[in-house]
């Protein structure tokens, strides 16, 4: 069972980088792109209310403590991501995104003892190595990495802040009310991505087709998403799901996009996608 809800997360996680390729050419700072980030956030609250078992009978103070801190990251986490879309490879910025695994894995070995063997440690390396390559630009992209690098690193942080919050919550007494937990962050992020939407007001005219149906399915991914993951992340060693779910991610994304968008596949990128597939072997076999 955990294998099929891994591999799901990967499916809907890659989905939702494709789609939010989309919706990224919505200028960052106007009311039309916080207006979709209010429907995505909504959306995902959607999926999490219908499968997510909610239950409102005493939620303890320690649900809403997490809720609003993961809230905070969820924001900076899916702004600044789909940002960074607008100038960058998707492969490439799925691929920076995910080095955010890093820090929940290394979490789980140092604060909770899980186990983490020298070959998880050879992983770790080889997959850290792998994302560190795969985020050079070539020569003719540099004049627009400058554009996208900042808000990807921002996009970074927040997604390992987010593994580590979901570890934390499943860790703690309160862990089945997971679902709450997702809920609540996916609302006050909806509710602050309409309070700034409606403060900029500046709208564009130009919305690509179907934008709007865009951000109501990334949403539905994206909330399927988190409540996959933070179940995975209280059954699964650290050392094992971030990086498994992360660089499946990171490759299924390079591949869908050489498909979607005419992304070409150079050389080095096919030499990091062995690289990548032999340090989720030594993170699950040995």
């Amino acid at each position: 069972m955990p294998a099929l809800l891994l591999i799901t997360s990967i499916i809907l996680s890659t989905g939702r980088n494709l789609l939010s390729k989309r919706i990224s050419v919505i200028p960052f700072g106007t009311g039309s792109f916080f207006f979709h980030q209010f429907l995505l956030f909504s959306f995902g609250g959607l999926s999490v209310l219908l499968f997510g078992n909610i239950s409102w009978s005493d939620i303890s103070f320690q649900t809403y403590l997490y809720a609003i801190i993961y809230a905070f990251a969820l924001i900076c986490a899916q702004w600044f991501y789909t940002a960074a879309f607008a100038t960058g490879n998707t492969a490439l910025c799925s691929t920076v995104y995910s080095m955010g695994f890093i820090f929940p894995t290394l979490s789980g070995a140092i604060f909770w003892h899980e186990p983490f063997s020298p070959f998880d440690l050879i992983g770790i390396i080889l997959a850290t190595i792998t994302i560190a390559l795969s985020k050079s630009s070539p020569k003719n992209e540099k004049d627009r990495s400058k554009q996208y690098f900042i808000p990807l690193i921002v996009a970074m942080l927040a997604s390992g802040a987010l593994g580590i919050i979901q570890k934390l919550q499943q860790k703690s007494p309160y862990g089945s009310e997971r679902g709450n937990f997702l809920l609540i962050a996916f609302i006050i992020s909806a509710c602050i991505s309409l309070a700034v939407a409606l403060i900029k007001r500046r709208t564009t005219s130009t919305l690509p087709k179907y934008s709007f149906a865009f951000a109501t399915v990334i949403g539905l991914f994206f909330g399927c998403c988190n409540l996959l993951n933070t179940t995975l992340a209280g059954i699964l060693d650290t050392a094992i799901f971030f990086p498994t779910l992360n660089i499946g991610i990171i490759f299924l994304t390079m591949l869908s996009g050489s498909l979607i968008y005419k992304e070409k596949l150079s050389v080095r990128e096919v030499i990091l996608l062995f690289s990548g597939s032999l340090s989720i072997a030594l993170l699950n076999i040995f």
